[in-house]
């Protein structure tokens, strides 16, 4: 089978039965709709300003990672209010804007916008399955110009209910109520790769869902959801439970919380100090 005949075979076979399948579009659907005027879409792969400028979808603005994330601003670690919509208006996104988010890694960086959005009261966004990978492997439009957008208003409505902060989590180990998700890596996890965090381990009580095993692992698209279900059930990650995720600096975390947001959970906050603090 060559790739472009595998690639139809996915289209096809579409996965259905996500709760809130508006969070996920499809690159077809994207690219017939690049010129849509209520539409931005933002572009938060690695590397940054170099991978933008190299290309990218076209009428899509950049978002540097690090912009969302304050690591001096305890307990919390959010950019302040003003700040947020400060940065919004820059990037054209109004509170009515629909705004659609690609990375290169399958929604690593792109599931940390989604959320901090939501906490700011932003439910209109939804992440591109098969980011940058699926799109470059299909042969889509790319551009190298940076468009022109128009200054957004965005009033920020703060909730807390997405974000958990140590001492939530301090309350919630050995709680039944509550459901603390791990979503790093097993050697992270034993402490064998500290990635420069002064010591390795985990949360008490916490269960494992690395985040990347929501993924197909060639295409970077999110799996089925009797797949996903089943991935989170057997962890004991259930409906019924408030969920606190955490990684390093919560963007892996984001991606466990957007997968399961996508799947109908409810209760679902992000420890954003994260293992870092």
């Amino acid at each position: 089978m060559t790739f472009a005949a595998l690639l139809l075979s996915v289209s096809l076979a579409q996965p259905s039965g996500y709760a809130r399948p508006e969070m996920l579009v499809d690159t077809a659907w994207l690219a017939d709709h690049l010129q849509d005027a209520n539409i931005r879409i933002v572009d938060m792969r690695r590397n940054g300003e170099s991978d933008y400028a190299a290309g990218h979808i076209p009428g899509a603005v950049n978002l540097l990672n690090d912009a969302i994330r304050d690591p001096k601003n305890a307990p919390t670690f959010l950019p302040s209010r003003s700040a947020f919509e400060a940065l919004m208006a820059q990037l054209g996104i109004s509170n009515g804007t629909r705004v659609i988010v690609y990375d290169d890694r399958g929604g690593l960086y792109a599931a940390r916008f989604w959320w901090i959005l939501n906490y700011f009261g932003h439910a209109n966004v939804a992440l591109l399955d098969g980011h940058w990978i699926k799109w470059t492997r299909e042969e889509r439009p790319t551009s190298t110009e940076t468009p022109v957008v128009p200054a957004g208003r965005f009033t920020a409505i703060p909730n807390p209910h997405w974000l958990a902060t140590a001492d939530d989590v301090r309350k919630a180990v050995d709680n039944p109520g509550v459901k603390i998700v791990d979503a790093r890596t097993k050697e992270e996890i034993e402490g064998t790769d500290l990635r420069g965090i002064r010591r390795g381990g985990f949360i008490p009580s916490s269960v494992s869902v690395y985040w990347e095993d929501t993924l197909d692992p060639e295409l970077k698209t999110l799996k089925p959801a009797d797949e996903l279900k089943k991935l989170f059930k057997d962890a004991g990650v259930l409906p019924s439970q408030e969920v606190i995720a955490y990684c390093q600096v919560g963007m892996r975390a984001a991606h466990d919380l957007f997968v399961l947001h996508l799947l109908g959970y409810e209760h679902l906050r992000n420890y954003y100090g994260a293992w870092e603090e």
